[in-house]
């Protein structure tokens, strides 16, 4: 029997107003599961799931660049500013294309030509910076700053000054880009970090579309389409499976929207999908065991044995998560 893990980033937001969800099979997971608290940063939750060591070091590996080399991690990003806060939008959120990707890294080489900094577009919303020397930038993730209220109010107080100072101008540079013209959600921004969590991964096989996954040397495939599917890569796979890995994380483009009807749909389609027949899995035997994790302040791990009878997790008996 193998251990699967359900990594479903964004899963419980809770709601001033919650309202239940038509989602008998996850809330018949949720009664029979222990739960553990985990830390809320979402750098740590993707680290802990798709990658190994350091994400920069995985990039240049890559890109068959020396580990030595300096540099940073770049993520493309919307900022839309409100009357009284701003909010950062990045990932599949913004569905960059490879060819848009490329355009922009290609430009901006062009414009920071003179301060030897070098874009590669690893994936379309994922791109790896190189220059000469490593800056001291104590900036967190872009994982960690999505949707945040004031987060950029935050990096203007506390960043660096050369830091705000390239933000700055690549913000100009990109204002005008004819690229944004056809643009539902423009790109005004790139997000430069070092990388601050080392990837913990060590699932046998890993089944998702995010574009975190960093562990090319382990089996891996896209999200399947359901359990069925899951089930038929593992027939697949070359090797045993005793541990798998199904990371999902089309809910963050919803919450990044805030679009709760589109949430609630989503949900709604994947407990038909994947946690109806995981729960039956469960329930024969065919599992051994499932960990449902998400992250956030209210976010952690549940664990559910096969053939579990007895509810341990009494700190939620139904779902009742929601956009913020």
């Amino acid at each position: 029997m193998m251990n699967l893990t359900l990594a479903i980033p964004s899963l419980n937001r809770p709601s001033e107003r919650p309202v239940p969800f038509d989602t008998p099979g996850l809330n018949a997971l949720l009664r029979f599961g222990h739960f553990t608290s985990l830390p809320a940063e979402t750098s740590v939750f993707y680290a802990r799931h798709l990658w190994r060591g350091r994400p920069e070091i995985s990039i240049l590996a890559e890109l068959g660049l020396s580990a030595d080399t300096p540099a940073l991690l770049a993520a493309p990003v919307c900022q839309q500013m409100g009357m009284n806060q701003a909010y950062l939008a990045s990932g599949r959120t913004l569905s960059v294309t490879a060819q848009e990707a490329a355009q922009w890294c290609a430009g901006l080489n062009d414009f920071f030509c003179e301060d030897g900094w070098q874009f590669y577009p690893f994936k379309p919303d994922l791109w790896l910076l190189t220059l000469p020397k490593q800056p001291d930038w104590q900036v967190p993730s872009v994982l960690d700053m999505l949707g945040q209220v004031d987060g950029m109010e935050r990096m203007e107080r506390y960043a660096e000054p050369d830091w705000l100072s390239k933000q700055t101008e690549i913000q100009m540079w990109l204002h005008a880009h004819p690229l944004n013209a056809a643009r539902t959600m423009p790109v005004n921004g790139v997000w430069l970090w070092p990388g601050h969590s080392d990837g913990q991964a060590e699932a046998g096989f890993t089944a998702t579309d995010s574009s975190w996954l960093l562990r090319p040397d382990l089996p891996h495939d896209a999200a399947p389409y359901d359990w069925a599917a899951f089930e038929a890569m593992l027939e697949e796979c070359s090797q045993q499976v005793s541990d798998g890995l199904i990371f999902l994380d089309d809910l963050t483009v919803s919450v990044a929207a805030d679009d709760e009807e589109s949430y609630r749909q989503l949900l709604a389609d994947w407990d038909v999908r994947f946690f109806t027949p995981i729960r039956l899995a469960l329930q024969k035997g065919r599992l051994k065991n499932l960990t449902l994790t998400t992250d956030g302040e209210h976010g952690g791990v549940l664990n559910i044995r096969t053939k579990a009878e007895r509810a341990f997790w009494k700190r939620k008996k139904i779902f009742t998560g929601s956009l913020r």
